[in-house]
């Protein structure tokens, strides 16, 4: 039997207006309630086992405390566990695919980030080599097989770097019009091609000579006129292109353009000076584009170069060189240490440096910054170089996420889950302290009454209404929760007069009593409250949360009989 939903679970998921699932502990699907049933579909069936990750075994990016991922038909959901009976236990159940889609991106991002900061940081001499490495890096990362950089010349593109390809080959030459660069170096623009057959270019001479099916290039700019092209190929179709593989083709053909420029000032030695302005400007350009700014440190000096993006993300004055203190100062204090830790750690053990920091905006408020690094030799000498970007969107997305995991959307209250952990934090306190603290259960009489015969934006107007004033009527340490369609239990920290209990109940009463005013329309709701107090009525959260609901119910049932 101990499989057996009891009446509180039952009482949950008749209630509760987010979706719950009850399982045990094989994953077994036991019961759901309405919400889950209209969010899954006929995605699951009772009995049926859910296909749930272990936070071990879990692959994926970071989730909330004691979420459990679950993939079903290719729709990521997270399980928030609450109340526990016997083997059986409720999870509210989360839609995480926006917030994994997002996570996906910002990793993705990242990775380009850093493969971008370690060509930059490379100290190969041989340009053409570095052309061959990124081009290798670039394939991998994008999940294409082939690619290359050539220039045009005339009506033919000579291949000047190359990565795989058994056909194609530094300095081979191609008739222009035999390839897809064709049509991207005549637009001027980046070219994508997921897949080559659903495309006019199915017919073409590139397809019949070369069977790939998936491409991407964009053109290469040298001092300032199309150079030639950078370009990546496939024999495979592929997903769609997403904007970050875009992004990072167009920052690496920048960063492409600015080898060439620098092979070019070799070769014409009197173009030095002008090909080194002209790859800063890329590089402004790129960190424009792209919030993206370069920076290193000397530690012989102790002094940080950065460049103009670089200096608009810290919110400093331009400058060639800066001390590092400087630097620091941008940064709350918290992340101060954490960020020398880091930087001494590089430093002493030549290891790639990266991290994310929070810098000061404004008075009151703050962004986040990811800095990767690592270091080089420069003259026999250690340099720290690397690169940083405004992750400032994607901490705040993910920051929402765990909001939305534990608060009720409706009203602003936490929700059971919240509840349960702040319950099991106030016992430890009180236990250490002595103290005793009460749980007030507050069950809206009359609310059916008004959801059936106004609708339910009329009850969501009187639930909101209702929240809004027992937040205000209650001290800052003080909790309100939302449990249920129309229940809502607070938490009272440090009872010492019981006839301030009473008196408190009785306010949340006269707040509740009063009319809900909605746009000429009066909506009455009354409150039966029940008050469970800690250690007197248990030392757990669930029978805390029991003892309340008992006498909710009794006072209830001493309102009825009146």
């Amino acid at each position: 039997m101990q499989n057996v939903l009891d009446d509180g679970l039952l009482a949950l998921l008749r209630t509760a207006t987010a979706p719950w699932l009850v399982l045990d502990v094989q994953q077994r699907l036991h019961a759901c309630n309405p919400a889950a049933r209209q969010l899954l579909g006929s995605a699951v069936n009772i009995n049926m086992v859910l296909p749930v990750v272990t936070p071990d075994a879990w692959q994926g990016a970071p989730l909330p405390a004691d979420m459990l991922p679950c993939l079903l038909e290719s729709r990521l959901f997270g399980l928030l566990p609450g109340p526990q009976v016997n083997t059986l236990t409720a999870y509210r159940l989360v839609p995480l695919q926006d917030w994994h889609e997002q996570e996906q991106k910002r990793r993705q991002r990242e990775h380009y980030l850093q493969i971008l900061s370690d060509l930059a940081a490379s100290g190969e001499k041989d340009r053409l080599h570095r052309l061959d490495g990124a081009l290798a890096a670039g394939a991998a990362a994008l999940g294409m097989e082939v690619a290359f950089v050539a220039q045009r010349k005339g009506t033919q593109l000579e291949i000047i770097a190359c990565h795989a390809g058994e056909s194609l080959s530094r300095g081979k030459s191609l008739p222009l019009d035999l390839t897809y660069c064709e049509r991207t170096l005549r637009n001027g623009q980046l070219l994508c091609l997921p897949d080559v057959l659903e495309t006019t270019l199915a017919d073409s001479a590139c397809y019949r000579e070369f069977r790939f099916r998936a491409y991407i290039g964009v053109p290469l700019l040298v001092q300032g006129r199309i150079f030639g092209t950078l370009a990546f190929f496939a024999a495979s179709p592929r997903t769609p292109f997403s904007s970050a593989d875009t992004e990072f083709v167009q920052h690496l053909a920048r960063w492409t353009a600015v080898v060439v420029e620098r092979k070019q000032s070799v070769d014409e030695a009197m173009q030095t000076q002008q090909a080194m302005e002209e790859q800063l400007g890329w590089l402004r350009l790129a960190g424009q584009v792209a919030r993206l700014g370069h920076w290193s440190y000397t530690p012989q000096d102790g002094q940080v170069s950065l460049s103009q993006e670089a200096c608009r993300l810290l919110d400093v004055e331009p400058s060639p060189l800066l001390p590092l203190v400087e630097v620091e100062r941008r940064m709350l204090v918290p992340d101060r240490q954490h960020w020398r830790d880091a930087l001494q750690h590089s430093m002493q053990h030549r290891t790639p440096l990266a991290l994310e920091v929070r810098l000061r905006h404004g008075e009151h408020g703050y962004g986040w910054l990811a800095l990767r690094a690592q270091v080089v030799e420069r003259d026999g000498e250690p340099l720290l170089f690397g690169v940083l970007m405004d992750v400032t969107e994607a901490k705040e997305s993910q920051q929402l996420i765990q909001y939305q995991a534990s608060h009720d959307a409706l009203t602003g209250c936490i929700n059971r889950t919240l509840l349960f952990d702040r319950l099991g934090q106030e016992i430890r306190r009180a236990e250490r302290l002595h103290q005793r603290f009460a749980v007030m259960f507050v069950d809206l009489d009359r609310f059916k009454q008004v959801n059936d015969r106004y609708g339910h934006a009329a009850g969501d107007k009187v639930l909101q209404t209702v929240a809004d004033r027992l937040m205000a009527l209650l001290r800052r340490s003080d909790t309100v929760a939302r449990v249920g369609g129309d229940e809502f239990v607070l938490l009272i920290p440090q009872v010492s007069d019981d006839q301030a209990l009473t008196m408190l109940a009785r306010k949340v009463e006269m707040a509740i009593d009063r009319p809900v005013r909605d746009e000429g329309a009066l909506y009455r709701v009354s409150a039966s409250i029940g008050v469970a107090l800690y250690p007197e009525d248990g030392d757990e959260p669930e029978l805390l949360l029991r003892a309340a609901d008992r006498k909710m119910y009794s006072d209830k049932s001493v309102v009825a009989r009146h």
